[in-house]
């Protein structure tokens, strides 16, 4: 019993982390909302129904994607007489280009976090003031007691290294 409760568990935790980027698989394939949102229920009861054979060393995502995809295709079967699609060629190609944005995505997540801690705490805090705080520049310029285009020219800067360091942190985590 204990081993069937973590293994909902454990689904509950995969689906919910990644059901906004499966819904968003979707819409890029069938571009209508309430088809979306019919194909993202089919998806999570076929999700649920194959969990069994999810083999927990692939990624859940491309997982998620590749069960959604033939829901996508029953649909289009289902209702083709009724309207236009995309040639399968175009969605298989589309669908790939989605989960692949979305790992790159992640790794640049992944990269700036790393990056920033490599900021000195003056600079980080900078940076951090103006991004995630959402404080104006002005505000900021004022509470540093420099001039508005002094910050400006700072952030840029900032802004240079943390790009270097990410394009330069792919880089190196890409090669084979």
């Amino acid at each position: 019993m204990a081993d069937e409760l973590a293994n909902v568990e454990q689904f509950v935790q995969l689906f919910a982390r990644h059901q906004r980027g499966i819904q968003a698989y979707l819409w890029t394939l069938v571009l209508n909302r309430a088809d979306c949102d019919d194909l993202m229920q089919e998806t999570s009861v076929s999700l649920w129904r194959k969990w069994a054979e999810f083999d927990s060393e692939r990624d859940f995502f491309r997982w998620a994607c590749g069960v959604a995809f033939i829901e996508v295709l029953r649909f289009r079967r289902k209702t083709a007489s009724q309207r236009l699609w995309f040639s399968e060629e175009l969605m298989e190609t589309l669908a790939v280009e989605f989960v692949d944005d979305v790992e790159r995505g992640d790794l640049r997540a992944a990269a700036l976090q790393a990056c920033l801690e490599k900021l000195g705490e003056r600079e980080r805090k900078i940076i951090e003031a103006r991004y995630r705080s959402g404080a104006s520049a002005e505000k900021l310029a004022q509470e540093l007691n420099r001039p508005v285009s002094t910050l400006y020219k700072l952030v840029a800067r900032i802004r240079d290294r943390l790009h270097a360091c990410i394009e330069g942190t792919i880089a190196r985590e890409s090669r084979p």
